[in-house]
């Protein structure tokens, strides 16, 4: 799944075209209006893939309108306690009666206590997903910044071991070098970001355009 940094419907369609599976929008930190979220929401319709919306905050209302406007799934923060899942599946089930079963419903563990609960979490049907937020997790060990740290690592492969080996699907956020990693853990669902993807993708142009501008003077300098 790629996280949609532009509120772009044509993106969204273009992301549908490299292969990915879904489009994620996130409404809790980023700009798309209502508007924009229902036309994204068709450009993933029409590329194939689904889409994930995330609200930024879990009210039963505000999950129902996403719904309303075409979204494919709801991929909500801070579920970190049994009774915060199974109100999610309850929103979404409430708010999609007819299709429930077709809405993917991806619940976040973004702390060491919703970490610690996941044997009683996982026993909550209705989640698709379970997906270790790297970040916010890092934050609230202690470490601001520090996804990237042995400790917070130790954290993910840890959960994504526990929800793998319950039989559910286990989910966290792509990171380059790491994710054989991150596959071994388990983990069967990861998240990138589109300005990831052109940030990489620049590199390799401006990598390949210094590597010619080298071959070319080696040639000119040549007897």
């Amino acid at each position: 799944m790629v996280l949609v940094n532009v509120p772009s419907p044509a993106l969204v369609e273009h992301i549908g075209r490299l292969g990915f599976d879904a489009a994620f929008i996130d409404c809790e930190k980023g700009s798309a209006t209502t508007e924009r979220i229902e036309e994204m929401c068709r450009g993933a319709r029409a590329a194939g893939i689904a889409s994930v919306v995330r609200p930024w905050c879990p009210d039963p209302g505000l999950i129902s309108r996403y719904l309303d406007l075409g979204a494919d799934g709801i991929m909500l923060a801070g579920v970190d306690e049994v009774a915060a899942a199974s109100a999610l599946v309850d929103a979404v089930r409430y708010a999609r009666w007819s299709d429930w079963a077709e809405k993917l419903v991806i619940a976040i563990i973004e702390s060491p206590a919703g970490i610690d609960r996941l044997p009683e979490l996982l026993a909550v049907e209705g989640v698709d997903v379970w997906f270790v937020g790297p970040n916010d997790l890092a934050h609230r060990m202690g470490f601001p910044g520090g996804a990237s740290r042995p400790e917070v690592r130790a954290a993910i492969d840890r959960a994504l071991r526990t929800i793998s080996s319950a039989g559910r699907v286990a989910g966290t956020l792509a990171s380059p070098g790491r994710n054989t990693e991150l596959l071994a853990a388990g983990a069967r669902f990861l998240l990138t970001r589109s300005n990831e993807l052109m940030a990489r993708g620049a590199a390799q142009f401006f990598d390949d355009i210094q590597a010619a501008k080298a071959a070319a003077s080696t040639r000119e300098n040549q007897p």
